[in-house]
C-alpha cells in the first residue's frame, strides 16, 4: 500500500491517503461434467454470492489427443475443433473436451452477468488428472506460444475474462502418469514462471487492443510445502510467479483424506494440539503463512474452502468417543459410492438436519482447528466436512489476514446455497 502526497508546504497540512486495495473476491468453480445434474441457471447459481466463476476444465492437446493415458487418468480422446470435429492443433494448444456443450455452458455463465455486473468468467485449464501435459507445455517456447495463442482465441471466442491454470504438483509427482511419459521435470518451476510471464505479456497486449481491458490470469495452487520450498534450484520462484498473476487460489483442503489409514480433518483452519500429525503443519493457516513468507502479497492469496467432505468407515470411537484421529477400515460410501460427501449430499440424505447430526450421527465441533465433523458410533462412519459455522470462521480469517478473498470447490456441492451464503460476506462489509 503506497502513500501519495502533494509537493510543497501544503502537503504537510494534508493527511496522507492510502491507495485503495483490490476488490475482494469470491471464486467458484463450476465442473463441466456436472452440467446435466446441475445446469447453469439463476436458481442453481446465485450470481450475487460470487465475483468470479471458473469453468473447469479445458485440457491440453498433444499429437491430436488430450486426456491422461495413465490407468487412473481417465483415458485419452481426440482433440475437437469448435464444430466438434477431430482436429490436430499445435502441440500445447488448449482444447475444450466437449466444444459445443462447453460453448453453451459458457454462454449461460456469461448471461449471469446481467444480475451481477461485477461477475467474471474464466476458463480453468488442467486439474488433477489433466495436469500431465503442463510440463511439456512450459518446457519449450513453441509449446508455450501454442498454449498462449489458443488461450487468447478461446477467451475472445467465448467472451471470457481470462484463464485459470490448475497445474497440480509442478516439479514433483502426484498426478496420474503412465510409465515412460514425462509428467514433471526438475525445471518445471522456472518454466512455469516463463509461461506465466509470456501469457501476461500477451494478455496485456490483447487488452490494449480491446480498449484497455484487463484479462485475468489466476492459478490454483496446492497446499503442499514443496510449492514454497526454496531449497531447490528455483529460489524465490513463487514470488516471481505471483508477480505475473492477478491472484493465487490456494487449495487449502485435502490435508487429510481416505488415503490415510487414520481419519482426520479435511480442511482445518488452525493446528489441533491433539492431532497425531500436528508436526506436518496440515492446516490452512500454515499454508497461508508459507506463501506469505515466500514473498506472495496477501492481496494475491485467495483461501480455498471445500464444499464437500470425506468419509471413513469402521472407525474406532477412541478415548473421547467421537472417532477423531482413529484407525479406520477404508472409505465410507458417499456421493455415487465415492468417499466424497458434498454438503448437498449431507442435507439430501438426512445426515444433517438444521445443522445438527441426524440418522444416528453426532455433530462435533473442533474448537482448535475450527471445523466440524460427524461420527456414527454404531457404524463407525466418520465424516470431515465444512458447514456454515466453519465457513464464517474462514471469512473472518480472510479479513483478518487481508487476503484477496475466498474460493470454493464447487458449485454443485452446495445446491441449497447454505455454504455459498456463508462465504458471500467476503464481498461486503457485513459480518459473517
Amino acid at each position: 500500500m503506497k502513500l501519495h502526497a502533494m509537493f510543497g508546504a501544503v502537503a504537510c497540512a494534508l493527511p496522507l491517503a492510502a491507495a485503495a486495495g483490490p476488490a475482494p473476491e469470491v471464486v467458484a468453480y463450476y465442473p463441466a461434467w456436472k452440467s446435466a445434474d446441475f445446469p447453469v441457471t439463476e436458481t442453481n447459481i446465485r450470481a450475487g454470492n460470487v465475483s468470479l466463476i471458473q469453468y473447469a476444465f479445458a485440457d491440453i492437446c498433444w499429437d491430436g489427443e488430450h486426456g491422461n493415458p495413465a490407468p487412473d487418468g481417465g483415458g485419452v480422446s481426440a482433440c475437437l475443433d469448435a464444430d466438434g470435429k477431430p482436429s490436430r492443433p499445435a502441440n500445447g494448444s488448449i482444447v475444450l473436451p466437449a466444444p459445443q456443450a462447453d460453448a453453451d455452458n459458457l454462454r449461460k455463465l456469461n448471461a449471469l452477468k446481467q444480475s451481477n455486473p461485477r461477475l467474471r468468467v474464466l476458463l480453468s485449464v488442467g486439474g488433477w488428472i489433466w495436469s500431465n501435459r503442463f510440463s511439456d507445455v512450459a518446457a519449450t517456447p513453441a509449446a508455450r506460444q501454442a498454449f498462449i495463442a489458443s488461450a487468447l482465441e478461446l477467451v475472445r471466442r467465448h467472451g471470457l475474462d481470462g484463464v485459470d491454470i490448475d497445474w497440480e504438483h509442478p516439479a514433483t509427482g502426484g498426478i496420474p502418469c503412465i510409465e515412460g511419459k514425462v509428467c514433471h521435470r526438475s525445471d518445471d518451476k522456472e518454466n512455469y514462471v516463463r509461461l506465466a510471464a509470456e501469457l501476461r505479456s500477451a494478455f496485456d497486449r490483447a487488452g490494449k487492443q480491446a480498449a484497455g481491458r484487463h484479462y485475468l490470469i489466476t492459478i490454483a495452487a496446492g497446499a503442499h510445502a514443496s510449492l514454497t520450498d526454496d531449497s531447490d534450484a528455483s529460489p524465490g520462484w513463487m514470488a516471481r510467479l505471483a508477480a505475473q498473476l492477478d491472484w493465487i487460489n490456494l487449495m487449502t483442503y485435502d490435508y487429510r483424506g481416505v488415503w490415510d489409514a487414520e481419519n482426520g480433518q479435511l480442511a482445518p483452519l488452525y493446528a489441533d494440539p491433539a492431532d497425531p500429525q500436528r508436526d506436518k503443519a496440515l492446516y490452512a493457516d500454515a499454508t497461508v503463512t508459507r506463501f506469505l513468507r515466500a514473498g506472495v502479497p496477501a492481496a494475491k492469496l485467495v483461501l480455498g474452502v471445500p464444499f464437500y467432505g470425506y468419509g471413513w468407515k469402521q472407525c474406532a470411537a477412541g478415548p473421547r468417543g467421537d472417532g477423531l484421529y482413529q484407525a479406520c477400515q477404508g472409505a465410507a460410501s458417499g456421493n455415487d459410492g465415492s468417499p466424497t460427501f458434498t454438503y448437498r449430499h449431507l442435507l439430501e440424505q438426512g445426515y444433517l438436519v438444521d445443522g445438527k447430526g441426524a440418522r444416528g450421527f453426532q455433530r462435533y465441533w473442533n474448537s482448535a482447528s475450527q471445523v466440524p465433523y460427524l461420527y456414527h458410533r454404531d457404524s463407525g462412519v466418520f465424516i470431515s466436512y465444512e458447514d456454515a459455522q466453519s465457513v464464517a470462521g474462514k471469512v473472518r480469517y480472510i479479513r483478518d489476514k487481508g487476503l484477496r478473498g475466498g474460493m470454493f470447490w464447487e458449485l454443485s456441492g452446495d445446491a441449497q446455497q447454505v455454504l455459498g451464503t456463508a462465504l458471500a460476506p467476503v464481498l461486503t462489509e457485513k459480518q459473517p
